[in-house]
Protein backbone atom coordinates (compact mmCIF):
# COMPACT_ATOMS: atom_id res chain seq x y z
CA UNK A 1 0.00 0.00 0.00
CA UNK A 2 2.98 2.30 0.58
CA UNK A 3 3.89 1.92 -3.08
CA UNK A 4 0.39 2.99 -4.20
CA UNK A 5 0.43 5.91 -1.75
CA UNK A 6 3.85 7.06 -2.99
CA UNK A 7 2.67 6.81 -6.57
CA UNK A 8 -0.46 8.84 -5.79
CA UNK A 9 1.58 11.58 -4.11
CA UNK A 10 4.14 11.74 -6.94
CA UNK A 11 1.73 11.58 -9.88
CA UNK A 12 -1.44 13.07 -8.37
CA UNK A 13 -3.27 9.95 -9.58
CA UNK A 14 -5.14 7.76 -7.13
CA UNK A 15 -5.66 4.06 -7.78
CA UNK A 16 -9.33 3.05 -7.77
CA UNK A 17 -9.62 -0.42 -6.14
CA UNK A 18 -13.06 -0.99 -7.68
CA UNK A 19 -11.62 -0.64 -11.19
CA UNK A 20 -8.35 -2.46 -10.47
CA UNK A 21 -7.56 -6.15 -10.49
CA UNK A 22 -4.59 -8.21 -9.45
CA UNK A 23 -3.43 -11.00 -11.79
CA UNK A 24 -1.28 -13.85 -10.63
CA UNK A 25 0.47 -17.00 -11.74
CA UNK A 26 2.08 -19.75 -9.69
CA UNK A 27 0.92 -18.35 -6.34
CA UNK A 28 -1.21 -20.26 -3.88
CA UNK A 29 -4.85 -19.22 -3.58
CA UNK A 30 -4.37 -18.43 0.11
CA UNK A 31 -1.56 -16.00 -0.66
CA UNK A 32 -3.47 -14.31 -3.51
CA UNK A 33 -6.54 -13.93 -1.24
CA UNK A 34 -4.37 -12.24 1.41
CA UNK A 35 -2.81 -9.91 -1.17
CA UNK A 36 -6.12 -8.95 -2.82
CA UNK A 37 -7.75 -8.33 0.58
CA UNK A 38 -4.80 -6.18 1.73
CA UNK A 39 -4.82 -3.90 -1.30
CA UNK A 40 -8.56 -4.11 -1.94
CA UNK A 41 -8.28 -5.18 -5.59
CA UNK A 42 -10.40 -7.81 -7.31
CA UNK A 43 -8.82 -11.06 -8.43
CA UNK A 44 -8.46 -11.17 -12.20
CA UNK A 45 -8.00 -14.17 -14.45
CA UNK A 46 -6.44 -14.70 -17.85
CA UNK A 47 -7.33 -14.17 -20.64
CA UNK A 48 -8.80 -10.66 -20.54
CA UNK A 49 -8.94 -7.65 -22.86
CA UNK A 50 -7.10 -4.41 -22.23
CA UNK A 51 -7.57 -1.55 -24.73
CA UNK A 52 -9.27 -4.04 -27.08
CA UNK A 53 -6.20 -6.29 -27.12
CA UNK A 54 -6.38 -9.75 -25.55
CA UNK A 55 -3.90 -10.39 -22.73
CA UNK A 56 -3.06 -14.06 -22.34
CA UNK A 57 -0.25 -16.37 -21.36
CA UNK A 58 1.90 -17.96 -24.02
CA UNK A 59 2.35 -17.60 -27.75
CA UNK A 60 -0.47 -15.88 -29.67
CA UNK A 61 -2.77 -18.32 -31.40
CA UNK A 62 -5.49 -17.72 -33.94
CA UNK A 63 -8.17 -18.28 -31.27
CA UNK A 64 -6.76 -15.43 -29.15
CA UNK A 65 -6.81 -12.88 -31.97
CA UNK A 66 -9.93 -14.06 -33.80
CA UNK A 67 -12.27 -11.60 -32.00
CA UNK A 68 -10.23 -8.68 -33.39
CA UNK A 69 -10.31 -10.20 -36.88
CA UNK A 70 -14.07 -10.80 -36.59
CA UNK A 71 -14.61 -7.17 -35.52
CA UNK A 72 -12.58 -6.06 -38.54
CA UNK A 73 -14.62 -8.29 -40.84
CA UNK A 74 -17.88 -6.97 -39.38
CA UNK A 75 -16.78 -3.37 -39.94
CA UNK A 76 -15.81 -4.00 -43.55
CA UNK A 77 -19.03 -5.93 -44.23
CA UNK A 78 -21.20 -3.15 -42.83
CA UNK A 79 -19.88 -0.46 -45.16
CA UNK A 80 -21.88 0.45 -48.26
CA UNK A 81 -19.19 0.02 -50.89
CA UNK A 82 -21.55 0.77 -53.76
CA UNK A 83 -21.55 4.42 -52.67
CA UNK A 84 -17.76 4.69 -52.77
CA UNK A 85 -15.19 4.72 -55.53
CA UNK A 86 -12.19 2.40 -55.36
CA UNK A 87 -10.12 5.33 -54.07
CA UNK A 88 -12.75 5.97 -51.38
CA UNK A 89 -12.71 2.32 -50.33
CA UNK A 90 -8.92 2.40 -50.21
CA UNK A 91 -8.95 5.49 -48.01
CA UNK A 92 -11.57 3.94 -45.71
CA UNK A 93 -9.46 0.79 -45.29
CA UNK A 94 -6.29 2.79 -44.65
CA UNK A 95 -7.83 5.16 -42.14
CA UNK A 96 -10.12 2.80 -40.22
CA UNK A 97 -9.11 -0.85 -40.62
CA UNK A 98 -5.37 -0.40 -40.55
CA UNK A 99 -5.55 1.88 -37.52
CA UNK A 100 -7.74 -0.70 -35.72
CA UNK A 101 -5.22 -3.45 -36.34
CA UNK A 102 -1.93 -1.57 -35.89
CA UNK A 103 -2.19 -1.48 -32.10
CA UNK A 104 -2.61 -5.22 -31.64
CA UNK A 105 -0.18 -6.10 -34.44
CA UNK A 106 2.48 -3.97 -32.74
CA UNK A 107 2.00 -5.99 -29.54
CA UNK A 108 1.78 -9.53 -30.93
CA UNK A 109 3.20 -11.35 -33.88
CA UNK A 110 -0.02 -12.45 -35.56
CA UNK A 111 -0.36 -15.90 -37.14
CA UNK A 112 0.29 -15.66 -40.88
CA UNK A 113 -2.95 -17.52 -41.73
CA UNK A 114 -5.08 -14.91 -39.93
CA UNK A 115 -3.21 -12.01 -41.56
CA UNK A 116 -3.77 -13.59 -44.97
CA UNK A 117 -7.51 -13.90 -44.29
CA UNK A 118 -7.73 -10.22 -43.37
CA UNK A 119 -5.72 -9.31 -46.46
CA UNK A 120 -8.19 -11.21 -48.65
CA UNK A 121 -11.17 -9.43 -47.03
CA UNK A 122 -9.56 -6.05 -47.58
CA UNK A 123 -8.58 -6.82 -51.18
CA UNK A 124 -12.06 -8.13 -52.03
CA UNK A 125 -13.69 -5.08 -50.42
CA UNK A 126 -11.50 -2.64 -52.31
CA UNK A 127 -11.95 -4.27 -55.73
CA UNK A 128 -15.48 -5.67 -55.61
CA UNK A 129 -17.11 -3.86 -52.68
CA UNK A 130 -17.94 -7.15 -50.93
CA UNK A 131 -15.54 -9.12 -48.73
CA UNK A 132 -16.84 -12.46 -49.99
CA UNK A 133 -16.69 -11.67 -53.73
CA UNK A 134 -13.37 -11.96 -55.45
CA UNK A 135 -13.01 -9.81 -58.53
CA UNK A 136 -10.44 -10.58 -61.15
CA UNK A 137 -8.52 -7.40 -61.82
CA UNK A 138 -6.85 -6.97 -65.15
CA UNK A 139 -4.26 -4.35 -65.84
CA UNK A 140 -3.50 -3.23 -69.35
CA UNK A 141 0.06 -3.48 -70.47
CA UNK A 142 1.37 -0.90 -72.90
CA UNK A 143 4.55 -1.72 -74.74
CA UNK A 144 6.45 0.62 -76.94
Amino acid sequence: MNLFSSYAIASHQVTNPFKSSVFYDSISTTRINIISNMIGFNKGSLPFNYLDVPIFKGKPKKAHLLPIADKTKANISAWKASLLSIAGRMMLVKSVIQSMLIHSISIYSWPKQLLNEIKVWIRNFIWSGDISKRKLVTVSCVTS
